[in-house]
């Protein structure tokens, strides 16, 4: 069963609660989306019980929410997938750290919301507690790294479960120019600057970069620096971030290399111009009778890919379609002298005045 499904099986009552979870609440350095799930083989309560996927580090907690149908403006109870978890408390802990428990507003959509959260916070709390009462490798990794000027304790989720302990660390990579590069909206990439950093202890050398999907078509695959057995995460975490920080610049440097080159032709050929955006360009010649379109593609890869050059005739066709020409390679250093030779050939080529054996149309 779907979510809306599942939704809609939970009581009106409570509905709105699980509304509110789905479109406001982001949980967690992934900023990932809380998911619903129905509690098996209790169909009698399936108006007032459900169960929430919760991301936290690389794990998916899973926390049974249970209301009581016969007082609709009480708190929910919870049951956890981790039974240490909040398994000797009394209310005046409750009180303190979960406010929005003590203090349920029964009429506020966004009141499961909130305690979610605060749960989250002490969960988060819980297995820092964990790791500190374990005198290991990773409890020593984690204390150095509050004092690395790069991480604070809201920038790393820890969790500990029998001889391993896992730290998501969130890496302090500037992205505030990348939507000028890549023309996507902001909501439809969710957690744009994201990137974090998955290690495990104690096989800490497989160290996994955990990107948002904008950052990750940004950027490309990347591969990270080995992590040596004696290294420490307090030297791991600040290379690892140059490395994203030095990518970026890259792509925008390479950018700016890209708009400079359109605006000199734009500019040059002001006349000429059909259509043009920030990575690509048209233009309609003329030359001895003979109209032409040069279309530019300039990638993100620019300068190391070169742009990619079409030749189309206007009038000249292949079944039906014009026919064009994409050029290979382009030099730089004599941009405008290889269109005008390339131009030439193409012209003879559409006109038959030599072999056409390398005549593309885009049928092929």
């Amino acid at each position: 069963m779907d979510n809306k499904g599942i939704l809609n099986e939970i009581s009106p009552v409570f509905r709105p609660y699980i509304q509110n979870l789905y479109h406001d609440l982001e949980l967690g350095l992934c900023k990932a989306k809380v998911d619903l799930e129905k509690v098996g083989g209790n169909c009698d309560n399936a108006e007032t019980q459900f169960r929430l996927i919760l991301p936290y580090c690389s794990k998916k907690l899973k926390w049974e929410v249970i209301f009581d149908s016969s007082t609709p403006w009480f708190a929910p109870d919870f049951r956890f997938d981790d039974d240490s978890f909040l398994s000797n408390t009394d209310n005046e802990f409750l009180t303190k750290n979960v406010p929005s428990l003590s203090n349920w507003n029964a009429s506020d959509p966004k009141a499961l919301g909130d305690v979610i959260n605060e749960l989250i916070r002490l969960y988060k709390s819980h297995q820092v507690k964990k790791l500190s009462e374990d005198d290991s490798r990773a409890s020593f990794e984690y204390s150095a790294l509050l004092g690395n000027a790069y991480i604070s304790e809201h920038d790393i989720e820890v969790w500990v479960g029998g001889h391993i302990a896992e730290f998501l660390i969130k890496l302090k990579v500037d992205t505030s120019k990348l939507p000028e590069l890549y023309d996507e909206r902001t909501e439809d990439n969710p957690g744009i600057d994201t990137a974090l950093l998955l290690v495990r202890y104690p096989n800490s050398t497989n160290a996994e970069l955990v990107l948002s999907p904008f950052l990750s078509k940004c950027l490309g695959n990347i591969s990270l620096p080995l992590m040596h057995q004696s290294g420490v995460l307090m030297d791991y975490v600040p290379m690892v971030t140059d490395l994203l920080n030095n990518k970026i610049q890259d792509l925008l440097d390479n950018d700016k290399l890209k708009r400079e080159l359109l605006a000199q032709l734009i500019v040059k050929y002001e006349g000429a111009i059909l259509e043009h955006d920030a990575s690509s360009a048209a233009f309609l010649f003329e030359m001895s009778d003979f109209y032409w379109i040069l279309q530019i593609d300039i990638g993100v890869k620019f300068p190391e890919r070169p742009p990619l050059l079409t030749l189309r005739s206007v009038y000249h066709s292949n079944k039906g379609k014009p026919k064009f020409k994409v050029l290979s390679a382009c030099p730089y250093n004599n941009f405008e002298g290889y269109i005008e030779q390339q131009a030439e050939i193409f012209k003879n080529e559409c006109k038959g005045v030599i072999p056409t054996n390398q005549l593309l149309s885009i049928d092929n």
